[in-house]
């Protein structure tokens, strides 16, 4: 049966079941560090590398996570390639920088949400393997992608180490919230090919909302 989280402490109390005292966590999207420090807390024998694209938004991360020597940051988006690529800035009506900045052009998001996305910018980006590589990293435990439309481009990518992910926490959409977005059908069917089973979920209805998130476990640690 698969659970339906109320909060993100539910979320990472189920995580915490499948992963070691001593994790390497990846969150893309980290926005100011809120679920970052909560990670950082429960397991605080493990590494978590949070990565953030937005300029300002990436201050904050820093400033609210300098204290921790077991966060690492990264000024960078998650992608299918190494280079640089255009980020739709987005802000609520009233001026405040949100979480919901793409590599997609926003569509279906602007009807949904009272939100704007005034300009772009250009950003560094690098894939998940490249980056793993770079790092002498050989494994990811848990892997957290909030990436507004870009999750599968980035595991697709990162054939290597997606091998080794154990749990993964995973944004979907169920409407083209963004232009060339793949939605949550494709994403299940790419999971299930990958060995991942969907053990939670952060809504009811795929029909009340415009997107949600999954928490999945490959096969091996799901029968443990």
């Amino acid at each position: 049966m698969i659970k339906i989280f109320k909060s993100h402490d539910e979320l990472l109390a189920t995580v915490k079941k499948y992963l070691p005292e001593n994790p390497v966590i990846v969150e893309a999207g980290a926005f100011s560090g809120h679920d970052t420090l909560r990670m950082a807390d429960i397991w605080p024998q493990g590494i978590i590398h949070a990565f953030e694209p937005v300029p300002d938004i990436y201050q904050q991360l820093l400033k609210h996570v300098e204290k921790r020597k077991n966060i690492f940051c990264y000024p960078v988006a998650l992608s299918d390639t190494n280079g640089f690529a255009q980020i739709y800035v987005a802000y609520k009506k009233s001026g405040k920088i949100t979480q919901a900045s793409s590599l997609h052009k926003p569509d279906a998001r602007l009807r949904w949400s009272p939100i704007i996305f005034p300009y772009t910018i250009s950003v560094p980006t690098i894939t998940l393997d490249t980056w793993a590589a770079q790092q002498n990293r050989d494994h990811i435990d848990f892997l957290w992608l909030d990436v507004q439309g870009h999750e599968l481009i980035i595991m697709r990518a990162a054939e290597k180490i997606m091998k080794t992910v154990k749990a993964l926490w995973v944004e979907v959409a169920f409407a083209h919230n963004y232009e060339h977005q793949l939605l949550y059908e494709d994403v299940i069917v790419w999971l299930g090919k990958q060995k991942f089973v969907v053990i939670g979920q952060n809504f009811d209805s795929e029909k009340k909302w415009f997107f949600g998130s999954l928490l999945c476990v490959r096969e091996p640690e799901y029968n443990i």
